[in-house]
């Protein structure tokens, strides 16, 4: 088992282990994603889906409207978004409305689309899942199929487990289908995919909130597609290609361009479900002091708060609620959490472990094991007395042994949140 861990006060260290290991860094790795995505894209840029035609409507008939997507991960119909408010975690999170891109084409004078609806997602490659995923993330609803039109998730059913769809952007032409016949439009044809025409006239658009918001939401709900079509759409801004690859590549790039120690940085996906991403503390530390910087305020924005939002709504001791900004990251075989500690002094940490520790639980309560610790700072133990074995008994006084841990399971998926 390996760990790592950085604890610094106003980029001055005060406890650090294993600062040269690349270890699994599960959803910390969207700390990374998401510094790359304020610094390439800007916190104000939106993720625009449009509606074109080959002409504007003549006598209320436009022969087949195009839905074409831009990368917008939060574009929910109604249901999905008044579902995401029953979920104390989500309640109050950002999303796009597809509703109101009905509305926007219904008052466009659309009345007949006799060819139906095409759906349009050449923005980013087709690429469903990467091949190097477990498998089972699909089939537990771990993260949705990646394109750049995607509608809830990319999920047909939520409850009572997620049911994917094979085709994203189908889907989301099939349910803009839907809401267009709800307020009266006639749809001819099933929606199919095809890509709109050059030239075409825009009917509508939405655009999502700004990427700030985006971020936000990506950060404290651990969102693997926002992460990955966000990878994709940085990919598109610097090379045109919309690939992971390409959006991997621009990030790590960017991240060294920033000053971030990225030499052992190994980036195969932007959410971190890769068991090949390796990360670093210093780097994860790194993007965390960047956050403090008014530039990329809306990183440290979107961290959880303990016993406030997100993922760490209730992971902490209730002594820490309010008072812990930070990352969680859970895969089989590594845990990790960075963030700030603000008791008697604002601390920064990254802390990252490969291993086995034994069931979820006892992760998350080791991993708090290890904020509990850092929040007694001036009084915590030297550095090497950080980490204590696995499955040694949590007490207020801090633990004298060393070693790592790791959780058991995956638990990440899009509408609820991963430890």
């Amino acid at each position: 088992m390996d760990s790592c861990f950085v604890v610094t006060e106003g980029g001055a260290p005060l406890a650090t282990h294993g600062t040269d290991l690349a270890l699994i860094p599960a959803s910390t790795q969207k700390l990374l994603t998401a510094t790359a995505a304020i610094a390439i894209l800007g916190p104000d840029a939106t993720l625009d889906t449009r509606v074109v035609a080959a002409q504007a409507p003549q006598d209320g008939t436009v022969d087949r409207l195009f839905l074409v997507g831009g990368g917008d991960p939060l574009l929910m119909t109604p249901d999905v978004q008044a579902l995401r408010e029953e979920i104390p975690e989500l309640r109050g999170s950002a999303t796009t409305s597809l509703a109101t891109l009905a509305d926007a084409i219904v008052a466009a004078g659309v009345k007949r689309i006799p060819k139906g609806i095409g759906a349009d997602d050449t923005r980013y490659e087709d690429l469903r899942y990467l091949p190097t995923w477990d498998s089972d993330y699909r089939t537990e609803g771990q993260v949705g199929p990646v394109g750049a039109l995607t509608v809830n998730g990319g999920f047909r059913e939520l409850r009572p487990k997620p049911v994917a769809v094979d085709d994203p952007a189908v889907f989301a032409a099939e349910r803009l289908g839907d809401l267009l016949e709800a307020r009266g439009v006639n749809v001819g044809k099933a929606p199919s995919r095809e890509q709109a025409p050059q030239g075409a006239v825009e009917i509508a658009k939405i655009s999502s909130p700004p990427l700030r918001q985006v971020v936000g939401e990506e950060l404290s709900t651990s969102d693997n597609l926002g992460s990955e079509m966000l990878t994709r759409e940085i990919g598109f801004r610097v090379s045109q290609l919309g690939t992971t690859a390409a959006g991997t590549q621009a990030i790590t790039k960017k991240l060294a361009e920033l000053g971030l120690p990225t030499q052992n940085a190994v980036m195969i996906d932007g959410s971190g479900l890769d068991k090949s991403d390796r990360s670093t503390c210093p780097l994860l530390a790194g993007a965390i002091d960047l956050s403090l910087r008014p530039a990329f305020a809306a990183v440290l924005d979107g961290l959880s708060v303990a016993g406030q939002t997100g993922t760490l709504v209730d992971q902490l001791s209730k002594s820490l609620d309010g008072k812990v900004r930070a990352k969680t990251g859970t895969l089989d075989g590594a845990s990790a959490l960075a963030g700030i500690v603000d008791v008697t002094r604002p601390l920064r940490f990254a802390f990252l472990a490969n291993g086995a520790l034994g069931s979820e639980r006892a992760e998350i309560a080791f991993r708090g094991h290890i904020v509990d610790i850092i929040a007694t700072f001036p009084d915590a133990p030297p550095a090497d007395e950080l980490v204590p074995a696995p499955g040694a008994k949590r007490t207020v006084a801090p633990a004298t042994t060393t070693s790592t841990s790791a959780p058991t399971t995956t638990s990440e998926a899009p509408f609820t949140t991963s430890p």
